[in-house]
């Protein structure tokens, strides 16, 4: 029997009204969250309309991790509002928020390794993240999200070296808000899980304070520095802070790891410190791409379906998809390779999400008495 294959516009529609149904269980209160893009889109060559339209109309996403800005702590964007970095990333801005993807962020990640001992190097940090946030707030960027991952070995156990990487932490947070009061702070990895590997989410908190175990036992050293870290980033007053974790890349149901994971964090940071920065947990997902030249699935389009909606019924702010590269493109900025093998449906099917979040929502909001 020959195979009947729906249209891109019909699969869209069938997806829709399935969503619809398996979203009413969102609370009715809440909003939809935004759907933030990691890799995929290069700021230097793709700021135009007709990149800005293939991300924001036909792929469907809301927003970027920007890599190349600030790639690494090291790297100094200046503070010259002419230069061409500082004119580029604000083109970028304006013409991907004209096309509905207005949440993006400059990603500064670990590819290169810190020295914890070299002062003078620790006072550059901070003030290269001070310029990347003064960066962020010109050009209409949301803010700045830290990839905590250790390209490099950063974070290797040592109890001489807590204090400072805790100090360099704090002075970090206050750099950036001074530059940017109003930023918000994305944290990609949760490092306290990634500490303690092994321990399940609803174990942890019984682990804060204790040894790991040996570093040599953990990729690039593992996170044991991490942790004072993130007690000194996270000590300060931000206007909001999202955890974006990688857990739930390979769970249909995330309402359970998202609602640990925002425990554990309240716990860490304090209730009162957690609710004053508007915390929240941005489960990531990982659909397609298992390298930068192979593009093809990892979830059917049935299972990224599900995932999405399990992923948007348990966001309250974002959601992030892990875009390996340029594995939503064929003639990504990442490597030219052919997409997953029913791609369309893929799209469709963020699509379908958002217009069904979008309709609760309003439904939502139509049942709510006027006041």
């Amino acid at each position: 029997m020959r195979a009947v294959h729906a249209s891109p516009r019909a699969t869209r529609a069938l997806l829709g009204a399935v969503a619809l149904l398996l979203f009413a269980a969102r609370p009715v209160s809440a909003g939809c969250p935004k759907l933030l893009m990691f890799d995929g889109t290069n700021f230097h060559t793709q700021a135009t309309d007709e990149q800005a339209a293939y991300w924001g109309d036909t792929v469907g996403v809301q927003g970027f991790f920007v890599n190349r800005v600030m790639a690494s702590w090291q790297d100094d964007v200046g503070t010259r509002t002419d230069s061409k970095l500082w004119r580029q990333l604000g083109l970028f801005q304006s013409i991907y928020a004209r096309h509905g993807m207005a949440d993006n962020f400059i990603k500064v990640a670990l590819y290169k390794p810190i020295d914890w001992r070299d002062a003078d190097a620790l006072k550059q940090v901070v003030r290269n993240f001070s310029h990347a946030a003064a960066l962020a707030r010109h050009a209409g960027l949301k803010g700045i999200a830290i990839d905590l991952e250790p390209y490099e070995p950063t974070w290797v156990d040592g109890d001489a070296l807590s204090a400072t990487v805790q100090a360099e932490a704090s002075a970090i947070a206050s750099a950036m808000r001074t530059a940017y009061p109003q930023m918000t702070l994305v944290v990609i990895k949760d490092a306290l899980h990634q500490n303690y590997p092994h321990t399940p989410l609803d174990e942890l908190v019984s682990k804060f304070g204790t040894d790991p175990g040996p570093s040599r036992h953990f990729w690039h050293g593992g996170y044991a520095l991490a942790v004072p870290f993130l007690r000194g980033l996270l000590s300060a007053d931000w206007a909001h802070v999202v955890i974006a974790t990688e857990v739930t890349y390979d769970g249909a149901d995330m309402a359970a790891p998202v609602r640990q994971t925002q425990r554990n964090y309240e716990v860490f940071m304090g209730a009162e410190q957690a609710g004053r920065s508007g915390l929240s947990v941005a489960p990531g997902l990982w659909p397609l791409g298992h390298s930068y030249t192979d593009k093809s699935a990892r979830d059917t389009p049935p299972a990224f379906e599900e995932h999405l909606r399990s992923a948007y019924s348990a966001a309250k702010d974002y959601v992030w998809i892990y875009g390996y590269g340029s594995a939503w493109q064929t003639d990504g900025p990442y490597g030219e390779a052919p997409v997953a093998a029913g791609f369309p449906q893929y799209t469709a099917a963020i699509h379908a999400m958002r217009a069904s979040c979008a309709a609760s929502a309003a439904d939502a909001q139509a049942q709510t008495p006027a006041r």
